[in-house]
């Protein structure tokens, strides 16, 4: 039964109850009326005004009718309206990760049925073509990989090459540090692509990250160097977690060096780390310059730089925030940005410890 004659059959249902109401009252006080005439009392049945009897119809009659009209299609439409709720709370849960979970159809054909149908079938296109991304990522990215070598050797081979005239050294030099830039952001592509098809390989143990926290220190007192940055440790607590070693340290890397990074000279970094019964809590705060407003939200994105052209002076490719946001998922945990007073920028690591 289609939607439409669905909810015309409710409203009907409530209207015609309604008027069954208001004319049983009429009926009753006609029948009222009459017995009082039959008894002999004609003349006090013929006493009551006609407005006064209206008014009891209205009263005893409409007012329940009305009532029970407002009442009865609220529920009604609340009934014929929920299978849009249903379909709405589907669609406000979907994302890339459920794609192949089909919503659910009631099989009655209607309108919503339908709807859903032609959900689903929007859902499986999609979830076919973020399938087929991730395999062409990282299927270019495994392919790129042996050429990159072969050309990073090369050049290495024409650098020390002895006969290699000084202005084509300079020259190939320059070559060189951009194929090492391409294989990192190749390694990187494909890393994401495996994160993003499940396929990444982890060693999980017990982590002492307190150490970790406290090995990063130490690189970025090394990094922050030049630029005269002062790294502190505000708060390093005991914490034990369980998850993989190598990747919770690529995690800390990263963020310490998109601090160095979008910081200034003379500014400052501060770490602290805490831990409760069922999470450990990592947070970095730099100085600026801050993030603009626009990209705040915007701050996981693959490939979003310091600023929204390509041309930034902040080296890197842009995707460093993204494979710590798929670490931090991987561990089930979770990385939150946010800008603090004086264009401090701070990066919150929540990670449950996974220990019993």
């Amino acid at each position: 039964m289609k939607l439409r004659r669905r909810i015309l059959l409710h409203y009907a249902a409530t209207l015609s109850l309604s008027l069954v109401i208001v004319a049983f009252w009429s009926w009753f006080e006609f029948t009222e009326q009459r017995d009082d005439a039959l008894q002999g009392g004609v003349a006090a049945a013929l006493q009551q005004s006609p407005l006064v009897e209206t008014a009891e119809i209205i009263l005893f009659g409409g007012v329940p009718a009305i009532l029970l009209g407002i009442i009865g299609g609220r529920l009604l439409m609340r009934r014929a309206l929920r299978p849009i709720e249903e379909l709405t709370e589907a669609l406000e849960k979907t994302t890339e990760s459920n794609l192949a979970e089909p919503v659910a159809r009631s099989g009655n054909g209607d309108e919503l049925d339908r709807m859903s149908a032609v959900f689903n079938s929007m859902k499986e296109r999609l979830g076919a073509s973020f399938t087929q991304a991730r395999e062409f990522t990282l299927h270019a990215s495994h392919e790129l990989k042996t050429p990159l070598t072969i050309l990073h050797g090369t050049l290495e081979q024409m650098i020390g090459d002895g006969t290699t005239p000084a202005a084509h050294r300079e020259r190939i030099t320059s070559m060189l540090e951009e194929v090492q830039r391409l294989s990192v952001i190749v390694g990187q592509l494909a890393f994401l692509a495996k994160a993003d098809a499940g396929l990444l390989e982890a060693t999980h143990g017990t982590v002492a990250l307190h150490e970790l926290v406290r090995d990063l220190v130490e690189d970025l007192t090394l990094l922050s160097a030049a630029q005269n940055i002062t790294v502190t440790l505000a708060d390093c607590q005991p914490a034990q977690m369980a998850g993989d070693r190598m990747r919770l340290r690529q995690l800390l890397l990263i963020l310490g060096d998109n601090a160095v990074k979008h910081n200034h000279k003379n500014g400052s970094i501060i770490l602290d780390l805490n831990q409760d019964e069922k999470q450990v809590n990592f947070r970095i705060t730099n100085t600026g310059p801050a993030l603009q407003p626009e990209l705040r939200s915007r701050v996981f994105e693959r490939f979003l730089r310091g600023d929204a052209s390509h041309g930034s002076a902040i080296e890197g490719s842009g995707l460093g925030l993204s494979i710590a946001q798929s670490i931090a998922s991987s561990h089930h945990g979770s990385l939150a940005f946010e800008v603090l007073a004086d264009d401090r920028t701070q990066l919150t690591l929540s990670l449950p410890t996974g220990l019993k």
